[in-house]
């Protein structure tokens, strides 16, 4: 995310747009092992030369399938009221 009164918003969004490139994707994606959003960087790692770089092309946790898609739950935005309650509840939790 990019705060809406950024001072250098070109420059946040050059990065961001830097980081889908594929290679630079699929960099990112072998150093990190998380869900790479990029579908293109598994390709890249498939043809890696390193056969252990090469086999997280195939790892269902950076790319997942259609069949582990199916079972992610998908998190629904909370409301501004919602918001407001679980702020004031982290607040007593935290002693704020």
């Amino acid at each position: 995310m990019i705060p809406n009164l950024a001072r250098h918003k070109a420059n946040a969004e050059e990065l961001v747009d830097h980081y889908y490139e594929p290679a630079v994707a699929a960099e990112l994606a072998a150093w990190v092992n998380y869900v790479c959003p990029v579908p293109a960087a598994q390709d890249i790692l498939a043809s890696a030369k390193d056969e252990e770089t090469a086999a997280l092309a195939e790892d269902p946790l950076i790319f997942p399938g259609s069949a582990m898609r199916k079972r992610l739950a998908i998190a629904r935005d909370i409301t501004a009221k919602e918001r407001t309650e679980f702020a004031k509840r982290w607040n007593a939790i935290a002693g704020l």
